[in-house]
């Protein structure tokens, strides 16, 4: 008799056991969990800007820069462009170093041009990059007078014109000095216009 009652106390304890025990219901199949939501960092929105990090005597190389909608990047220094320094040696006129600055300009946005492209050496020297257009022109007017000659035109008309919208364009630059300096503390990019100058930022790697 007590070996009956205890074997359907028993029983009865693990029936109920199993009624109360929620971890060993069945689960229902939910929504899948939005890692948006439940992961605890903040989500940061995906950007078309330059990653780009603080500028303090890096070595020559890549700088990013953002103007308005336009972003962009300095290429410092820029391989050499051969027409125009066969046109430079064929004119006699002193070694340069070239720049490029490539300007990425959404769809909308206003032409960017721009005045020049200023690097600051760690002893406060500032060595300016302007324009090809203008440094050709003075050539042409060294060399030749009021009339340049057709070489120097058709380089005018090539490196002419500005970063357009919904356009990726390449713009060149010229410094009027032979190298720049191994570390660089500063890069200034100043639009045409009376545009306010912004600093570029060495690009991570560069």
């Amino acid at each position: 008799m007590k070996k009956t009652l205890l074997t359907s106390s028993v029983l009865l304890l693990l029936l109920t056991g199993c009624t109360a025990n929620p971890a060993t219901a069945p689960m229902t199949a939910g929504a899948t969990p939005d890692p948006a939501r439940t992961a605890t960092d903040p989500v940061t929105p995906a950007s078309d800007a330059p990653t780009v990090e603080g500028l303090t005597d890096s070595t020559s190389g890549l700088f990013a820069f953002v103007i308005g909608e336009a972003t962009g990047d300095v290429t410092l220094p820029a391989p050499v462009p051969e027409d125009v320094e066969r046109l430079r040696g064929d004119l006699g006129q002193d070694p340069v170093t070239y720049a490029v600055v490539s300007v990425q300009n959404p769809d909308g946005a206003p032409a960017l041009g721009l005045d020049s492209v200023t690097v600051t050496t760690p002893d406060g020297q500032d060595l300016q990059f302007r324009p090809a257009v203008p440094v050709l022109e003075e050539w042409g007017a060294a060399s030749n007078g009021s009339e340049p000659s057709a070489e120097v035109v058709d380089l005018i008309e090539q490196y002419s014109g500005d970063a357009l919208p919904d356009t990726t364009t390449e713009l060149l630059m010229i410094g009027l000095f032979p190298e720049l300096p191994d570390t660089v503390s500063g890069v200034v990019v100043q639009p045409r216009g009376g545009g306010e100058a912004v600093e570029a930022q060495v690009r991570p790697g560069s």
